[in-house]
């Protein structure tokens, strides 16, 4: 039996169909990668920010401020973790992105009434924190629309 045009068509099909498929989980591996990573590095920033915050207008202890601010950063990445645990594994997502997302909010709010509590100096520290701490979660759903397509 010998090859004809449309068998070698075929299999060249497949394998360009079995290339896309392979190059596709490689896509959302590299969605996960860079949405996680991308969420570190807004929570790393808005920890300097928030801690710049608390030592700079709040007049706390550089320590206390470290420390306080690392456990908000903490805070704004765990909340991403229950989304793309949830994409992952095919459940709901409506509740762990409702508390992701309402994680940010608060955090922000934080970051804003820390910012403009008593004498109200507004910094540009304040729109950085605000804005990155509303970006763990914009980061969070790119880490979960990864994991629900490597699912």
């Amino acid at each position: 039996m010998s090859n004809t045009p449309s068998d070698s068509g075929k299999q060249a099909l497949a394998h360009i169909n079995t290339a896309l498929h392979a190059e596709a989980g490689n896509d959302e591996e590299f969605l996960v990668t860079i949405g996680g990573a991308a969420a570190v590095l807004c929570a790393f920033i808005y920890m300097g920010s928030m801690t710049y915050t608390f030592a700079h207008q709040r007049s706390w202890n550089g320590f206390a401020a470290l420390v306080v601010s690392v456990i908000f950063a903490l805070v704004a990445l765990l909340s991403a973790v229950p989304l793309v645990m949830a994409r992952g594994t095919g459940r709901s997502p409506v509740v762990p992105r409702a508390l992701m997302w309402g994680t940010g909010v608060v955090l922000a709010a934080l970051q804003l009434t820390a910012a403009v509590l008593g004498d109200a100096r507004f910094s540009m520290s304040t729109v950085i924190g605000i804005t990155t701490v509303l970006a763990v979660p914009c980061f969070g759903e790119i880490a979960g629309r990864g994991a629900h397509s490597a699912a």
